[in-house]
Order: C-alpha cells, then sequence, then structure tokens
C-alpha cells in the first residue's frame, strides 16, 4: 500500500510540482464560485493526463506542453483573473517546479554516479525537502504580500508572455540537450550539474524578473493613489479653509451684534460665539485650520487633542501638504482610539516644535494592540486592504518632498509618530 503510494507520487511527481507553484501564485482574493469542486475536478484531470502519459510512454517535451497547457486551463477554470494573470501563475508555477527537480536530480545523480545505494524512498523525500526549502521562502517573503490585494498587476504585460516564452524554450532545449549527454563518459557528472546548475540559474532568473515585474507596477499604483489621496486632501483644505473663513466672519457679525443687544438677550449670542470661538492659533494658517477642524472631530467622538505647536516652525510648508499631513496623523490616531473602552486613555498629544535646525512633530496616542508591521511599514488592519493603510505613507511621502523623515515606534502600549523636517528646505 505505501509502496503504491510512493509509486503513484513519484510518477506524477511533474503535476504535484505544478500545483504547488500554482497554489503560490493563485489569485485566491478571485476564487469562482464553487471553487472546491472545480479545484478537484483540475487536479483530477491533471493526474488523469499524467498517468496516460506515463503508461503510453510519450515523450517528455510533450509531457511538459501538455502540462503547462493544462495548469493554464486550470487556473482560468478556479479563479476570476486575467489570461495574463493564468499565464504568469503557470509560468512561476512551472519554474518553481523546474527549479526543485532539477535541484532533486542534480543530487541524485551524484550519489547514482558515485555508486551509492539509493533506498526507494529517497529520491522522494530529497524532493519534498527541496519544494519544503524553496516553496517556503519564497512564500513568506515574495508571493503573500505581492498576492494580498487580490488583483495583480503587471507594469509589463509584454514581459510576462515572452518570459513564459523564453522559459518553454528554454527548457525544451535543455532537455534535448540532457537526453544526449553520454552516461558512460568519465565527465556525464560534472556535465550533467552543469547543466542542471544553468537550467536552475534560468528559472531563477525568469521567477525574479516575474516578481519584480509586479513588485514596480505596484509601487507605481501606490505613489499614483498617494498622489490622488494628497489631491483630494488639497481640495478638503481648500474647502476648509473657505469654511473658517465664513466662520471668521460670522464670528465677527455676531461681536458687533452683542455689543448692540440688550443683555437679556445676550445668552444666546455668547453660546453661539462661544461655539464658533474654539478655534486654535499656532502662527500658520493651514495648521490652525487643520487642528481646528480635527479638534472639533475629537469632541464629538470623545477624544481629547491636547496640542502644543508652533507653526512657525513650518514656514512656508505648502498648506494643503500641512493640512493632509497633519489631518493624517490625527485621524489614524482617531481611528485607533475609537476602540478603547476606558475613556482616559483616549487622548491624542500633538506637539510642534523647532530643535536645532529641524522642525519636529510628534503625535503620540495609546493603542490597545501592536501595529502590523511588515517591511517597515504599517499594515492596515481592514478587510479591503487596497483602499486603506495609506496613513502613513502619505505621511512618509509628504516628508520625503521636504527632505525629512517620518518614522513610528510602539512603546508600553503608547504609539509614537515623529516627522522631523529641515528648516532649511521648508524656508
Amino acid at each position: 500500500m505505501i509502496a503504491a503510494a510512493f509509486d503513484f507520487v513519484g510518477s506524477n511527481q511533474i503535476v504535484f510540482g505544478l500545483l504547488l507553484g500554482a497554489f503560490l501564485f493563485a489569485p485566491w482574493d478571485e476564487r469562482r464560485r464553487h471553487f472546491a469542486l472545480r479545484a478537484l475536478l483540475g487536479m483530477a484531470a491533471l493526474l488523469a493526463l499524467s498517468e496516460l502519459l506515463y503508461l503510453t510512454g510519450q515523450p517528455s517535451l510533450l509531457n511538459l506542453t501538455a502540462f503547462i497547457t493544462l495548469v493554464f486551463l486550470w487556473v482560468l477554470l478556479c479563479f476570476d483573473c486575467s489570461l495574463v494573470h493564468a499565464v504568469f501563475t503557470a509560468t512561476c508555477a512551472y519554474t518553481v517546479q523546474h527549479i526543485t527537480s532539477k535541484l532533486t536530480y542534480m543530487v541524485i545523480i551524484s550519489l547514482m554516479t558515485k555508486q551509492v545505494a539509493i533506498p526507494s524512498w529517497l529520491p522522494l523525500a530529497i524532493l519534498v525537502v527541496t519544494n519544503v526549502l524553496v516553496c517556503t521562502p519564497l512564500y513568506l517573503y515574495f508571493t503573500r504580500s505581492l498576492l494580498k490585494s487580490g488583483q495583480l498587476m503587471f507594469n509589463s504585460v509584454r514581459t510576462v508572455l515572452f518570459a513564459a516564452l523564453f522559459l518553454v524554450v528554454a527548457v525544451f532545449l535543455s532537455s534535448i540537450l540532457e537526453d544526449n549527454l553520454d552516461t558512460t563518459a568519465p565527465t556525464y557528472l560534472s556535465s550533467y550539474l552543469s547543466l542542471g546548475a544553468f537550467c536552475t540559474l534560468f528559472a531563477v532568473t525568469i521567477l525574479s524578473l516575474e516578481l519584480t515585474n509586479c513588485s514596480v507596477k505596484r509601487l507605481e499604483t501606490e505613489n499614483s493613489v498617494l498622489e490622488k489621496l494628497l489631491e483630494k486632501d488639497r481640495a478638503q483644505y481648500e474647502q476648509a479653509r473657505d469654511d473658517m473663513e465664513k466662520i471668521n466672519i460670522r464670528y465677527h457679525d455676531l461681536k458687533q451684534q452683542y455689543s448692540r443687544v440688550p443683555a437679556e438677550e445676550r445668552a444666546g449670542l455668547e453660546d453661539e460665539m462661544r461655539s464658533l470661538n474654539l478655534r486654535y492659533f499656532t502662527g500658520n494658517k493651514a495648521l490652525d485650520i487643520v487642528i481646528t477642524q480635527k479638534a472639533a472631530v475629537c469632541a464629538k467622538k470623545g477624544v481629547q487633542l491636547v496640542c502644543s505647536a508652533d507653526g512657525e516652525a513650518l514656514g512656508k510648508m505648502r498648506s494643503y501638504h500641512i493640512y493632509s499631513l497633519f489631518g493624517n496623523a490625527i485621524d489614524n490616531a482617531i481611528e485607533c482610539l475609537e476602540k478603547v473602552e476606558d475613556r482616559s486613555r483616549r487622548t491624542i498629544t500633538l506637539s510642534l516644535s523647532r530643535v536645532g535646525e529641524m522642525a519636529v512633530i510628534r503625535v503620540e496616542n495609546y493603542t490597545p494592540d501592536e501595529p502590523v508591521v511588515e517591511n517597515g511599514a504599517l499594515v492596515t488592519t481592514k478587510q479591503d486592504a487596497q483602499s486603506h493603510g495609506f496613513g502613513v505613507k502619505s505621511i512618509r511621502g509628504i516628508a520625503e518632498k521636504y527632505c525629512g523623515t517620518a518614522e513610528f515606534f510602539v512603546s508600553d502600549h503608547v504609539f509614537y509618530l515623529v516627522v522631523a523636517l529641515p528648516v532649511a528646505e521648508l524656508s
């Protein structure tokens, strides 16, 4: 029974390797209805074809072509993705299978050439270990972050197609060369290992090209989103500035009325004047607007905003940059504190001061949970990751425009955001 299972896995190791690779690169957020049934039927078709080709003794080149084609169709059957994404998944799956297979056979051929006794279970064990060593870091450091946002985007569709074509042609040529190696020649082992190393390196190169092609596009898309958000903040700042002007005019009119009405009629005017006078004066008009606006939001949500800001430290920094930077910082803190039940901890402390030749902004707030960080960036906990998680990225982007830095850290359940901007760049 066990021997039969080993034989089944061994004879179908290409199919299992391709499926493992496909699982790494499949768009899991785009699964079709009845996914489990579709996946099982597709895998059954692959295994049936593998058994048929194995029994009929078809040429290996035909086998490879059939397997790659079926993996491509399996992706389309199971996932609602584009044809290009299916090509990408099939290509990457084949590179992973090719790498693990070549490394495994290089070890086995080396042992056989040295006339080492090889138990029947050893080849499969080496293949399993090789897959673990290759696929685990690939998933942890590349595909997990690459595909977490759902729909995959490519910097160049042509790169995906050419990479697939080059890989298939290279594998076919290497198979022909491998079949023509003289197994009786003294140099057979060195020739086989050299050819295997070249094929592995080529597959790694193709895989790196495919992954880089995706990563570049994600960065471009992310930058585009940040620019759109900044433009949105710019429009919001202009609207907030106009609203503040109206408030100032209304407050001035109320003061004029207050001096003219009888004392018994002043109570209503005093209440309205008091509500309109909840303004901040920091020495920077844009900063006054954003802090006044966010202080009102804090008051509605039961959050205390403690502010100490020298707005003159920001010099001639663009108004909408100020609005966006401080707005995002305070919004992130408010969102975090909304989850806190203890009202004594629902406090945001904001400070802006000039320290030497730097304008230093600090925002502190209690955080009940440790934030998730990947590659030095905060990761949103919301399901719609594509539409959220840009707050700190936007802050960093603005800081970098002025040759500054924006860093964050957590200490004793307190989240600290520190932005340092060179005063010379703000002049």
